[in-house]
């Protein structure tokens, strides 16, 4: 009796083990999950700082670029406001990623000195006066340092895109600095920060205009329209989507390429073509694909357009296009059109902007000769040309002179405006092997 007393209490003592064991197995496999989840998280907040403090060095350097061409004071205030809100931003960016402050503070020390430049400089702007010799050697100065060190952090991002652990625990001590240059050190040349076209991501000026009187369209008819608009071997309807407006969706092959594309419900108008695959094979020129997209857009009904940049990715060219009205450029009015270099094939279509904003404007005579505008801009820069055209900025249009300048460094485009002659927008123009593109 005395043995099986015993052999019960061990057998309960037993399970009561196990028990425990599994439980602490399970709280293990849950802390490990935990801790798992936590470092995921704490990753990815380490690579949107990373991220967004590239990209905000960039745009510091570019606008102390900028800042060195702004032909009035108020184009400066801009810049100068928007390099406030940039340096601020990198500095909090930076205070996020798992660094000693030590490890970093040469680069604290710049951001902040850029940050006391750009809200000093304004506030002598606002109070009336001008700037000197000496604040444009200090942004000359800003904007070289600016961009080394922009060019030496997209070179520590892609080592970071390729895997390399460069935020790991052996960066807070003396051996990481070389790990982590330029964050410790100084970096090299230029950096590049390439947009597609000048206002190719404008504000628009609301609804859109051009679908505002256009009856609504059924899905067969949507489907006609899209035939008729592209070359279709297979068609597939998938659905219906709200991109800002009501759309039918559709998925279509078109020779060798596979692409979404979408038709507004009211007008049945093509709003995007979207390719699924990309291209490398290249037996176009660039100058044979402008004609091309320029020949499919008229017959397409867009009527006269006029093409402003392009970019080129393997065997696929972007052009933007733009609407034109008694010889002035409407950028508003803008038309991405994608081709295939292998075939010239038309396989990509952004229109929104084109069915947003088009329409025929009542334009106002300009207050100013080209020459008038053109002496309103930086003596630094030297004019080449001039022409008029309609810009928006703010949920407005302006019409203004685009002035096409340049210095030892470069090229620019001024736009100063035809009724006031301020200085609405400043863009610098970059060639690189895939296009002349401005930022």
């Amino acid at each position: 009796m005395d043995n099986l007393r015993k052999r019960n209490w061990m057998r309960t003592g037993l399970a009561a083990l196990s028990a425990l064991l599994a439980s602490m197995v399970i709280l293990n496999i849950a802390r490990s999950e935990e801790l798992e989840s936590a470092r995921t998280r704490i990753n990815a907040v380490y690579e949107k700082a990373f991220y967004e403090t590239c990209e905000l060095t960039e745009a510091i350097s570019t606008n102390y670029r900028k800042l060195l061409v702004a032909g009035d004071g108020m184009q400066m205030q801009v810049l100068l406001g928007d390099i406030s809100r940039e340096t601020q931003g990198a500095a909090g960016n930076l205070a996020l990623l798992p660094l000693g402050e030590e490890t970093i503070s040469a680069t604290i020390k710049f951001i902040n000195q850029a940050e006391d430049f750009a809200e000093t400089l304004s506030q002598k702007l606002a109070g009336g006066e001008s700037a000197s010799e000496a604040d444009y050697e200090a942004m000359e100065a800003l904007s070289e340092s600016a961009a080394k060190f922009s060019v030496g952090l997209s070179k520590l991002l892609e080592r970071y895109e390729r895997g390399e652990a460069v935020f790991g625990a052996e960066d807070y001590g003396e051996t990481g600095s070389e790990r982590l240059y330029p964050l410790t050190g100084q970096a090299g040349e230029y950096p590049v920060l390439l947009y597609d076209g000048p206002f190719s991501d404008g504000a628009t000026v609301g609804d859109f205009q051009l679908l505002r009187q256009a009856p609504e369209v059924d899905r067969a008819e949507a489907e006609a329209r899209l035939r008729a608009f592209i070359p279709v071997d297979e068609l597939r309807y998938t659905g219906e989507s709200h991109p800002e407006v009501d759309c039918y969706e559709f998925r279509v092959r078109s020779g060798d390429y596979a692409i979404s594309a979408g038709v507004t419900k009211q007008g049945g108008e093509v709003l995007y073509l979207l390719p699924e695959t990309g291209e490398e094979e290249v037996n176009y020129t660039e100058e044979q694909l402008y004609d091309i997209a320029r020949a499919f857009l008229i017959s397409r009904g867009y009527g006269s357009m006029e093409m402003s940049y392009s970019s080129r990715f393997g065997g696929i060219l972007t052009i933007n296009y733009a609407a034109t009205q008694d010889g002035v450029t409407l950028y508003p009015d803008l038309v991405k059109v994608q081709l295939s270099m292998k075939d010239g094939r038309v396989i990509g279509l952004d229109a929104k902007s084109y069915l947003k904003n088009h329409r025929i404007r009542s334009l106002p005579q300009s207050a100013f000769t080209p020459e008038e505008a053109i002496s309103r801009i930086s003596p630094r820069l030297t004019a080449n040309s001039a022409r008029l055209c309609v810009i928006p900025q703010n949920r407005s249009e302006y019409l203004c002179y685009e002035i096409s300048a340049s210095d030892s460094s470069g090229e620019f485009l001024v736009y100063v405006d035809a009724q006031t002659g301020v200085e609405r927008e400043l863009m610098q123009v970059l060639s690189r092997d895939n296009g002349t593109l401005v930022m």
